[in-house]
């Protein structure tokens, strides 16, 4: 039996600004952008990229192949060039676009993104809140708590992140480590065993390394010391 081939719609993460008040358009414009991305890449017209995703644009009219088209190359054109991607499944995409969500399985899509987003093609990074937070309200880079959308900045408290971060875990394959670590470690792709090695190797790294400044330190503070003070000879 042959495998199904799955199909992703890749688009930057600030097409997903917004999602959790209106998921539709963001859908909408995420779709457009990876199907005009598609007619770049490969060459090729809008109708040859809606058929290798396999999806119909209002039943695939001329006029509205077109008009997608168009709002996909107005969309990359308005995009900052190296935008972080991230490609949503379509089996996903058509659950999100099809289905009743609520707001926590929005906000978890988002963090699932926002995560795959900065891993990319990484086995495993360290992040924090605030730049999951960041990620998850359509910024490419990390902003201020206050500056966040009103419906991201109400998931920020620890409790939240800690509930987000478990359904993850449960659902979507999400490794997470943080122990005794200022922020945390996340992989999609290795055991957690693996990550938690990852992990505590570079800990003991930056404990050798903090030990032997703070030797050299004590030192040099001892050197000081010595030499601004009168020693008397017996």
């Amino acid at each position: 039996m042959q495998n199904k081939v799955e199909r992703y719609f890749n688009a930057p993460i600030q097409l997903y600004k917004g999602f959790v008040l209106d998921c539709d358009t963001c859908l909408f414009n995420i779709v457009r952008y990876a199907c005009f991305e598609y007619t770049i890449k490969n060459d090729c017209t809008i109708k040859d990229a809606v058929n290798f995703y396999g999806i119909n644009i209002g039943d695939n009219t001329k006029s509205n192949l077109q008009r997608a088209f168009e709002i996909g190359k107005e969309l990359h054109e308005n995009i900052p060039i190296n935008s972080p991607m991230v490609g949503i499944n379509k089996e996903v995409f058509f659950k999100y676009k099809s289905e009743d969500k609520t707001e926590f399985e929005k906000i978890c899509l988002l963090a699932y993104l926002s995560i795959k987003s900065i891993v990319q093609n990484k086995s495993y990074c360290k992040i924090d809140n605030k730049f999951l937070l960041s990620r998850m309200d359509g910024n490419p880079s990390v902003i201020d708590l206050n500056k966040l959308s009103p419906e991201i900045k109400k998931h920020s408290k620890e409790y939240q992140l800690v509930k987000i971060k478990n359904e993850l875990i449960k659902s979507w394959n999400l490794k997470h480590y943080s122990r005794y670590t200022r922020g945390f470690y996340v992989s999609f792709s290795m055991e957690l065993e693996d990550l938690i090695y990852e992990a505590e190797k570079k800990r003991k790294t930056y404990l050798e390394k903090l030990q032997k400044e703070l030797q050299k330190v004590a030192v040099a503070k001892a050197l000081d010391k010595l030499k601004n003070t009168t020693i008397t000879r017996p």
